[in-house]
């Protein structure tokens, strides 16, 4: 990829002096790469800490995929379920993750894929910076970029960003060696790059918006038209067949996605969220000297072109700071120019100081051996030699899971364990996917709701410290429910285990208590209303069986209600039969033995006997729904048929139902679909 970029370069007068920095360059470039991997190996020999969240996530993907293709079942590949609350990912990054998914060291071996893409990102800004300065600063604009504690955090963690910054430096370099669409082999790797950009993530296409005008005014020209229009033709059909396929999920969840840890960006504090951040990430004397020289960088050569570099880092600046779910990885692709910047701008003395320091930086950040220094000036707070050394910490993942899996109840196919617990290194996605490398197929790990835990067989709860305070909602409210020795809670379960936490706390395992004594003596139990969630209940009459004291169950319960309302959806007289249900009564504070509530803890079996659906109440239910929605005629025969109009435009849909086993469950078929009359593709 390099001869192809550097065909087209403009020699200078003495060729001999830039051969001879253009290969000491390299030389240096491959000696900071070794040095980059030597730490690395170091670190993946020290650190037992498991992944954190999102790291997690991505390992479970990985997995998916690696189990999937194993089996042959390449349409679960294809449309891979997508992990609760996520939007599905692009398949490439994940792809080669599957490969070293089932390793003996899983986590570990995807660190070094990402030293490949550290190596791609770090070649891209020297043959960028070459292009701009063809010196032995290009070296020095890799490594002030590549040195920096944020990019470093990315080498050391599971995550799709480093591999996003690796691709947006390979296509701009790319790009700007297309001299605007003039040349067929960087235009056409151009399109490539750009799109294995986009099967890495969504996002990648928020760096590449002064490409896209670049593209735009390609237009104007019939002979660089031609050539952008195959290199787009190109990343088109590369891309398309994945988001075609995945469109119907993926803007929703996006969006849903994007709203975490919002902050408004019409509040000011918006604004200056990334001054802050990248200050950390790349380190404050880099970020700010290299800040200033985006102003106004004196490039020896390609002048004309430079303006590349600034819309690169403020088109990316401002469409990062719009998204409400602010966090410098997202941004860090679009700062790679800083480095490019800095060296056409500051002095050489400057410049190779700079990068000392970062080196040194470097060094610390796998050591740990000064720092986190924290400066405070006037408004604003400076952070220098920000490092993550590896730890053997030992936070007892492993060893709680093989405990659940033990002493779970065999007559349950699966075991439900309530986390009170959102920790970096104990969260719910770090155990999930623990629990998928070692094979343990029962639990399942859910999180905290309204009613705390029930239908958990188990609850594991991490004390005093639950977790950091932004992502903690309901937590601490649910903690101290359990430490009350009066409460519900300890009437149903009994401590099992407990365990000291490498953060000084302790990760508690409770189980729900065997043979417990019968909850209730009379045979019935009446409800004027009654409300479970987002369900509500009229008149509920519970007529109660006969009691399991070996499980501590009633064998049946009769359930019947006047009217039931679920999420909207009412429904008229349902009559249920309940089997194996064990519960506990919830007392209402101040008032002696009156229950206010129960929580459910075992429900084995749901057999409805009768319910009834009005048409109109199904009309509305999905009016309200689907806002915009009017339906005017709604059938339920052997296929559900529903025809109406949609914001004024007419819609008709039919749809099929089967029950399916192994695992059961219900899947709706979509059979046809139209829009103004037009037939839609069930594929969408």
């Amino acid at each position: 990829m390099m001869n192809c970029l550097m065909s087209n370069m403009y020699v200078p007068s003495d060729s001999s002096s830039h051969r001879k920095a253009l290969v000491l360059g390299l030389l240096g470039l491959v000696s900071f790469l070794a040095v980059e991997a030597l730490l690395l190996r170091s670190f993946t020999r020290t650190d037992t800490r498991p992944p954190s969240w999102d790291q997690s996530i991505h390992m479970q993907i990985a997995l998916d995929y690696h189990d999937a293709l194993l089996g042959g079942r390449l349409g679960d590949a294809w449309y891979l379920a997508p992990k609760p609350g996520m939007p599905p990912f692009p398949p490439l990054y994940h792809l080669l993750l599957s490969r070293v998914a089932a390793s003996a060291d899983p986590d570990h071996a995807a660190l070094w894929v990402n030293w490949f893409y550290l190596a791609l990102l770090s070649v891209s800004i020297f043959g960028l910076a070459w292009r701009f300065r063809p010196d032995e600063t290009a070296l020095a604009a890799a490594v002030l970029f590549v040195a920096s504690p944020g990019v470093q955090d990315l080498f050391a963690t599971q995550l799709v960003d480093l591999p996003l910054a690796a691709l947006a430096a390979a296509a701009y370099w790319a790009l700007i060696a297309s001299e605007d669409f003039t040349g067929w082999a960087a235009s056409l790797l151009f399109g490539v790059l750009h799109a294995a950009g986009m099967l890495h993530k969504w996002s990648f296409f928020s760096y590449m918006l002064p490409a896209y005008w670049i593209a735009f005014s390609a237009l104007a020209d019939k002979r660089s038209a031609v050539v952008m229009l195959s290199a787009a033709a190109l990343s088109t059909a590369l891309t398309l067949p994945w988001y075609s396929a995945h469109l119907a999920l993926l803007p929703s969840r996006l969006v849903q996605a994007s709203a975490d840890f919002a902050v408004p960006v019409w509040q000011a504090g918006a604004w200056t969220v990334y001054l802050k951040q990248s200050a950390v990430a790349l380190g404050p004397i880099f970020w700010v000297l290299g800040a200033i020289s985006m102003l106004a960088p004196q490039f020896p050569r390609r002048r004309g072109q430079g303006w590349v570099l600034l819309a690169w880092f403020v088109s990316s600046y401002i469409f990062w700071t719009i998204v409400p779910n602010r966090q410098v990885r997202f941004l860090l692709p679009g700062l790679v120019p800083l480095g490019i910047a800095f060296c056409s701008t500051w002095p050489k003395s400057v410049t190779w100081s700079v990068v000392a320091f970062q080196l040194l930086g470097l060094f610390n950040y796998f050591g740990g051996w000064v720092g986190p220094i924290t400066v405070n000036l006037p408004y604003y707070q400076v952070e220098f030699f920000s490092n993550r050394p590896g730890a053997r910490e030992d936070w007892k993942t492993e060893e709680i899971l093989r405990l659940i899996e033990a002493q779970r109840d065999p007559s349950r196919p699966i075991a439900n364990v309530t986390l009170v617990a959102n920790d970096e290194y104990f969260n719910a996605p770090t155990f999930h996917w623990i629990q998928r490398r070692l094979g343990l197929e029962h639990a399942r790990i859910r999180g905290v709701n309204s009613r705390l835990c029930e239908l958990s067989e188990f609850v594991l709860l991490k004390d005093p410290q639950v977790g950091p305070a932004g992502v903690i909602s309901g937590l601490p409210e649910a903690a101290a429910v359990i430490r009350n020795l009066r409460s519900w809670f300890n009437v149903a379960y009994e401590e099992l285990a407990r365990w000291p936490l490498p953060d000084n706390n302790t990760a508690t395992l409770f189980r729900q208590r065997r043979r417990f004594k019968k909850p209730f003596k009379g045979k019935t139990l009446f409800y004027q209303f009654f409300n479970v969630g987002k369900v509500d209940l009229v008149d509920l009459e519970l007529i109660l069986g006969a009691w399991d004291a070996e499980r501590s169950v009633y064998k049946t319960v009769g359930v019947t209600s006047r009217q039931a309302d679920i999420r909207g959806l009412v429904l008229a007289g349902p009559k249920f039969e309940l089997e194996g249900v064990g519960f506990v009564p919830v007392y209402e504070e101040g008032r002696g033995s009156a229950w206010m509530d129960v929580r459910v803890l075992r429900l084995e079996r749901v057999r409805v006997k009768s319910l009834e659906v009005g048409a109109d109440e199904l009309k509305m239910f999905l009016a309200e729904r689907v806002k915009g929605l009017e339906v005017a005629n709604l059938t339920l025969e052997k296929t559900v048929r529903i025809a109406g109009s949609y914001r004024g435009c007419p819609v008709n849909a039919e749809a099929s139902l089967e029950l399916l086993d192994a695992p059961r469950r219900l899947k709706i078929n979509i059979l046809s679909a139209s829009i103004a009359r037009v037939s839609v593709p069930v594929s969408m």
